[in-house]
């Protein structure tokens, strides 16, 4: 199964074109969703083609350096021009993403609205099962969805260590995300509102982690959840490739440790990039992920789906959320350069 996002809050599926143009931070926009509406034109956030094929050759060799720069991978080759394609070549290349890119637009706003009805279709045939509600208990216990239990010890480490999370989440990580978005107008953060995943999601978790191993403790039982603190940013897609290399060294210039990079641009259940990383001084593990405004919108649509596949459905509903996962990827045009940004660590 594609390891894409971590779980969400909520359960509800966003409708991501109905939001208002403008919308600010803290509205209700749905979780990491981005604010299509008011970005930029494209003009405004893409490079200018360079106007000679000369120079053309020298921007892809640039970017394939900052490629192998960013994961530190030592390029051996016989010459870098060796084998490559010529000079009017690679000024095609450059120029043609821009019409692909508004196409892939247009196509993907036009099939939207019979997405989403086609979702709300299968909600309604396949009714999805009620979640028990999380209580604390009279003898400050926790009790969660699925009987997950936590004792009035555990819960009250639990509820600790949930509130130092969101401490450091909000207090050292996001300005340090702010700081990077701020450092190109080319990117925006998506969803801040949604950056800290719910105190009984963590306890759900917890609460998992302690059933199968009860020898942990609940700080290491919170070590293996990757997304307490969840950021999104998104780039339009000719500005996509460079961009996420741009945050990439940003991050680590902010002193945050890359433990791990997928590209799943290529996979046909999910697309964009996700990564984990942690902050040295605390040892606290949190996601980043990488996507265009229609990736994101790709990615809140077939959530709901998702997270059937990974319940209790019928094999009758998982092969058709499969199929509705594929259906709706099918439509997202892969940003040009993407296929260059390894994995980290990277496959061999």
């Amino acid at each position: 199964m594609i390891d894409r996002a971590g779980d969400w809050d909520g359960d509800a599926v966003p409708a991501a074109r109905n939001r208002p143009a403008g919308g600010e931070r803290g509205d209700t926009l749905p979780a990491d969703s981005p604010d299509v509406d008011s970005a930029p034109s494209d003009g405004a956030r893409t490079h200018a083609v360079l106007a000679a094929p000369e120079e053309r050759a020298a921007a892809h060799r640039l970017y394939r350096d900052r490629v192998d720069h960013t994961y530190d991978v030592t390029r051996i080759e016989a010459g870098e021009d060796a084998g490559a394609r010529d000079a009017d070549s690679e000024a095609r290349e450059a120029e043609a993403p821009e019409a692909t890119d508004a196409g892939g637009r247009d196509a993907w706003a036009e099939a939207f609205p019979g997405l989403r009805a086609e979702w709300e279709k299968h909600e309604r045939e396949f009714p999805e099962r009620s979640r028990s509600a999380p209580r604390s208990q009279a003898d400050g216990g926790w009790l969660g969805d699925g009987d997950r239990r936590l004792t009035p010890e555990q819960n009250t480490d639990a509820s600790k260590a949930c509130e130092d999370i969101r401490t450091e989440g909000r207090e050292i990580i996001r300005p340090a995300m702010e700081r990077v978005e701020a450092a190109d107008p080319g990117r925006r953060l998506a969803g801040l509102e949604h950056m800290l995943k719910g105190e009984d999601r963590l306890k759900e978790k917890i609460a998992d982690e302690m059933t199968a191993k009860p020898e942990l403790t609940i700080s290491k039982a919170l070590d293996t959840v990757v997304d307490s603190v969840r950021f999104t940013f998104t780039y339009s897609p000719q500005r996509y490739a460079e961009g996420t290399l741009s945050d990439v060294e940003r991050l680590k210039a902010e002193g945050f440790e890359l433990i791990k990079l997928k590209n799943l641009w290529a996979e046909d259940q999910y697309k964009g990039i996700n990564s984990q990383w942690r902050r040295p001084e605390t040892g606290l593990r949190f996601e980043v992920q990488f996507h265009t405004p229609e990736s994101l919108e790709a990615k809140e649509l077939t959530h709901g789906a998702y997270e059937r596949i990974r319940s209790p459905a019928s094999p009758e509903e998982r092969r058709e959320m499969k199929a509705y996962q594929r259906q709706v990827n099918a439509l997202l045009v892969t940003p040009p350069g993407t296929a260059d940004i390894k994995d980290f660590p990277e496959k061999r």
